[in-house]
């Protein structure tokens, strides 16, 4: 009997390592750099050795070219590398400043020039790629400076979703309570068919399958985001409308960190113009968010730290959610005289009729039984 539970135990951990295999191949939150190495005929160079150097932890990776003259480096966080290219007989290239995006291939073709390769370095700047070809997904990468400057209602990434083509949303209330997390229609798919993940970890709402009843990381914290709209392939699969991909920021061999606080307050707000028509005072809202990050190595090009905090301390008393709506739908100010008497009155209709479709029992005006 033990025998049995044991080759049941091994068989199920070989199923466990085989399918978690093509997972290490393809990732949702890193990218890749390939392309093709030739020499100035334009025949391709097979055994080209690739270096690829991560600028901001000195890692590397290497690679050769195979008898295409193609190769390619997979599972590549996102951020700025270098590119070294050296084939005996030839000049060593070197691409500078080639950046990596979530998801995305960046292409660094090579041409190299006929030399020894302990002579002078070509030299590269590496643009910016504008044209995505290894795949036909619709999206859009918004980095680490946009997200931290845009200008944010409650400091939260999720109000600029609605930037990248197709997708659609409302607009973010100044007012709301908390972080006030927005979900978007993407190609006129419904708000729930989305799919979030931070850091390649779940981050959807297990009840409503959407983003705004989950802890949403300060947009100082963010590395880059990317929202997918159409045409992704069946490595991001899950729901059909938009997928978001968020990676937060990381340590690096140099230490950095920032400290900042957003300051909001009632005396340089203006009143709401449907509560100034209604004759009612500028509601008290003053909102303090404060925070702080911290990032550098532990052991130079091999470990590190990144840390942050932040915190919110909020007087509202401008929210949607508090009793001044009662007074605002029937105040005289905002509609015509009557409007108070005709909400009472479709009111006590409603629950008249709610009395007469109940049997054996009442309910009183406010339509309780």
């Amino acid at each position: 009997m033990m025998l049995r539970r044991g080759v049941a135990l091994l068989v199920s951990m070989c199923l466990v390592i085989l399918m978690a295999a093509p997972a290490f191949a393809q990732s949702q939150t890193t990218g890749r750099i390939a392309g093709n190495v030739k020499d100035a005929s334009g025949a391709v160079i097979v055994g080209a050795e690739v270096i690829v150097t991560n600028a901001t932890t000195g890692e590397e990776r290497k690679v050769a070219t195979d008898e295409a003259g193609n190769y390619i480096v997979p599972l590549l966080p996102p951020g700025a590398y270098q590119v070294a290219i050296a084939a005996k007989g030839f000049k060593k290239a070197i691409y500078d400043g080639v950046r990596v995006a979530i998801t995305e291939t960046t292409a660094v073709n090579a041409e190299l020039v006929v030399g020894a390769v302990t002579e002078e370095a070509v030299t590269i700047t590496a643009g910016a790629q504008i044209v995505q070809t290894d795949g036909a997904q619709l999206g859009r990468v918004v980095d680490s400076r946009a997200v931290s400057e845009l200008p944010l209602a409650t400091r939260n990434f999720t109000q600029i979703l609605g930037l990248s083509p197709g997708a659609a949303t409302y607009l973010p209330d100044n007012t709301a309570v908390g972080r006030n997390s927005q979900n978007i229609s993407v190609n006129g798919a419904r708000v729930t068919n989305n799919n979030f993940q931070i850091n390649g970890v779940d981050a959807n709402s297990m009840g409503t399958n959407s983003a705004p009843s989950l802890s949403i990381p300060a947009p100082e914290t963010i590395q880059e985001f990317k929202v997918q709209t159409s045409l992704y392939d069946a490595t991001f699969g899950r729901s059909g409308g938009g997928n978001i991909q968020a990676v937060t920021k990381s340590g690096t061999n140099e230490y950095h960190g920032a400290a900042y606080e957003y300051f909001r307050n009632a005396a340089l707000n203006a009143n709401n113009p449907f509560l100034k028509a209604a004759g009612v005072a500028r509601p008290e809202l003053s909102r303090n968010i404060f925070g702080g990050t911290i990032g550098g190595p532990i052991k130079k090009d091999r470990l590190f730290f990144f840390g942050s905090y932040q915190g919110t301390r909020e007087t509202n008393g401008a929210s949607v959610i508090n009793s001044l709506s009662s007074n605002v739908l029937i105040a005289p100010g905002l509609t015509f005289s009557s409007a108070a008497a005709l909400v009472k009155l479709s009111w006590r209709a409603a629950a008249s009729k709610a009395r007469m479709a109940v049997s054996g029992g009442s309910l009183d005006d406010m339509g309780h039984p």
